[in-house]
């Protein structure tokens, strides 16, 4: 598809240097005229696609709850390491040897009756009985297909698209980053959050981590493909639906 990491930085970097940066020196940006404002955080949905063979028949329920229920997402840390050289009187120089990165993300959720989250997470976890220490799975089936999947974060802008036949989605200009993210499965199931003290009555979060393969797609390196393919996941789902549902049942008393 002739990508280059460089190039595609730089093409980036280079459509952002068109609007505003803060001023020189003071770093104002204020005033009517300016065509830039700080990112806002806060505003993100996440998508997955779960592995067949543990949610048989489930999948699009527990896809439903993981994307209406996640209040918070911490990415993967990347670093670059290096190597030390000393030379006499312990004068020391630091080259670049390679690039790692933590292979981790973080999801929070909201947890509601009955444990939806807490149950997804219990199934995608099912690969091991923790009862007798092995697989539930076949031989034949204790492979990577079976058991890992794929997660599309994707923030944005507190912002709606204008799209004719769909008022509320979420269109290109609204997304801010995206990280698809491959070869996904939980390390944690949160029982500990569903601890009880009679002197505290509170709703629960799970906070869950997640291991996943290579380093993350995104904007910079999926393009428009990786945007056609957000958009196609985010399809029926707009903001305005909330309106419609609260008008239609505040109206249709009798």
């Amino acid at each position: 598809m002739g990508y280059e990491i460089i190039d595609a930085m730089n093409q980036r970097i280079s459509a952002v240097s068109v609007k505003n940066s803060p001023d020189a020196l003071t770093r104002d940006i204020g005033g009517y005229n300016r065509d830039n404002q700080p990112y806002i955080s806060g505003y993100f949905q996440v998508m997955f696609h779960l592995p067949g063979k543990l949610f048989t028949g489930s999948s699009a329920a527990a896809v439903n709850w993981l994307h209406s229920t996640c209040e918070g997402f911490t990415p993967p840390t990347q670093t670059l390491d290096k190597i030390d050289v000393q030379g006499q009187g312990k004068v020391g120089a630091s080259f670049v040897a390679s690039t790692t990165i933590t292979r981790e993300f973080t999801l929070t959720f909201r947890e509601y009756q009955n444990l939806p989250i807490l149950n997804t997470i219990r199934s995608w976890a099912a690969m091991f009985d923790p009862h007798i220490g092995v697989s539930p799975l076949s031989g034949a089936d204790f492979i990577p297909t079976s058991y890992k999947g794929m997660c599309y974060v994707i923030q944005t802008k507190p912002t709606m698209g204008k799209n004719p036949t769909d008022q509320g989605s979420i269109e290109n200009d609204d997304i801010e980053e995206i990280w698809a993210l491959d070869g996904v499965f939980p390390t944690t199931v949160p029982f500990d959050t569903l601890n009880s003290d009679i002197m505290t009555s509170d709703s629960v979060q799970h906070s869950v981590t997640f291991s996943f393969d290579g380093f993350p797609l995104t904007k910079v390196d999926g393009g428009d493909d990786l945007l056609k393919t957000v958009k196609s996941l985010l399809s029926g789902k707009d903001y305005m639906k909330t309106f419609d549902q609260k008008f239609k049942s505040l109206t249709s008393l009798k």
